[in-house]
């Protein structure tokens, strides 16, 4: 999800793995990638995505 920023990778999966569910709170198109912005409990991570896949 995070290529080449293993440390924000870790912390979503750790977040996963206690059971937390991550909160999509935005994303921007920034320079043909997307700019992902997620919450869980207290935390916040920020994700560069060069595509978004999503099913509903």
């Amino acid at each position: 999800m995070t290529p080449g920023h293993r440390e924000t990778a870790l912390l979503l999966s750790d977040a996963l793995e206690r059971g937390e569910i991550p909160v999509l709170l935005g994303g921007s198109a920034v320079g043909g990638a997307y700019a992902l912005t997620f919450t869980y409990g207290a935390e916040s991570v920020f994700i560069l995505a060069d595509r978004v896949v999503a099913s509903l």
